[in-house]
């Protein structure tokens, strides 16, 4: 296993590296409070596996084009999203590139293994049984358990970012199962149960298997009086009561044109802050999944250039662009505005072919513009 994680001069070194070879500076930016330099575009590896090669080049042309954050999760392609990373990392300087993983969801071979040991008396305390094929669990003792496998087939022996994943299914499956019990106790519970997976977390940081820790969560960005909301303003002050010289740092949550409530949803601070506004006061890292792929409305949106649609949504976006940007694709439009939207850090993009890679890369290397909320707002009422 690689002994030396993501470190600021590391990471400071990719990133000027990447700019002499004729990158923007603007594509570098701090990584919230931890101290490193990540590159606004990230590689997000939810659909690679290690089986497929085209996959690994996809990763390798990226790292190569000025990509240094590399985003994944223990039940991505059930643990072969990691194997993947892994089997390419060990070819390149760690100390440049920063690893983000997740631990919450149980299935595939995690699923298998759970119903194992609760068959032998040794069940995961706290879980979640969202449907037969889909458990959930943050609790501390499913949490050790799935980072060391997260470092096993990373090749690695600390995480530079390892982040809950989408704990908000404690309010799915309560919801689902119509549990007895207010609103208000069952978000009690479920912020206890952040509370033990944040101590736990802050132990793995002590230890030195892990940098930093956060959240994601596709609840952090809808209105306060949604069920299934979680808070980022509460996460942060139960981070806060854990350990006052704390390591909860990243925050990420889905954004896109059609989605926008991280820009305009004004959940946090008793209603006066928006996520996005609440990171960057608090300096927290702010990733940001899904694009490419909007849930609007009950559909799929694909944020890529079809003769259905994309004339109407190129037709909303060009009045914002720079005059220059206006001849690209759409796909390409759709990251370069999250890229230069404030308060966010880093947009995971979804790039396991080289053609994902050569288009999101446009975005990565286009001039930085500054973009009016407007803009979101004008896709609020499609």
């Amino acid at each position: 296993m690689s002994g030396y994680p993501a470190s600021a001069d590391g990471t400071r070194r990719f990133a000027q590296r990447a700019i002499d070879e004729g990158n923007p500076d603007s594509a570098y930016r701090a990584l919230g409070r931890t101290g490193l330099v990540t590159s606004s575009l990230g590689f997000g590896s939810y659909r690679i596996d290690a089986h497929t090669p085209e996959h690994a080049a996809a990763l390798e042309k990226a790292l190569l084009g000025g990509v240094n954050l590399i985003d994944t999760s223990t039940n991505y392609a059930d643990g072969s999203s990691e194997t993947c990373i892994g089997n390419v990392l060990a070819h390149y300087r760690r100390e440049e590139l920063i690893i983000v993983s997740k631990a919450g969801y149980v299935q595939g071979q995690a699923l298998t293994m759970a119903r194992t040991r609760e068959q032998g008396g040794a069940a995961f305390p706290e879980m979640v049984k969202y449907t037969d094929g889909c458990w959930h669990c943050i609790h501390p003792q499913f949490l050790a358990d799935q980072l060391e496998r997260s470092l096993r087939r990373l090749q690695l022996d600390k995480l530079d970012v390892y982040l809950l994943h989408n704990p908000e299914y404690f309010f799915t499956e309560a919801t689902k199962r119509h549990k007895s019990g207010s609103l208000e106790e069952l978000r009690e519970e479920f912020y206890d149960r952040i509370r033990r997976a944040f101590s736990y977390l802050e132990g793995e940081v002590r230890r030195g298997r892990i940098g930093f820790y956060g959240v994601s969560s596709n609840t952090f960005v809808v209105p306060r009086r949604n069920p299934e909301a979680t808070s980022l303003e509460y996460m942060w002050m139960i981070a806060r009561e854990v350990a006052p010289a704390h390591h909860f740092a990243v925050a990420q949550f889905p954004a896109n044109l059609f989605e926008s409530g991280a820009m305009l949803t004004r959940n946090c601070a008793t209603g006066a802050q928006t996520a996005l506004e609440f990171a960057q006061e608090h300096d927290l890292a702010v990733l940001v999944n899904r694009p490419l792929n909007a849930f609007y409305r009950n559909q799929l949106i694909r944020l890529a250039d079809t003769p259905v649609r994309s004339p109407e949504v190129h037709a909303r976006v060009d009045p914002f662009l720079p005059p220059a940007f206006r001849a690209e694709s759409l796909s390409r439009k759709a990251l370069a505005i999250l890229t230069n939207t404030k308060g966010v850090t880093c947009v995971l993009s979804g790039m396991r072919r080289p053609n994902y890679v050569d288009d999101s890369l446009g975005a990565l290397r286009s001039p930085a513009f500054d973009v009016d909320l407007h803009l979101y707002e004008a896709f609020a009422h499609i």
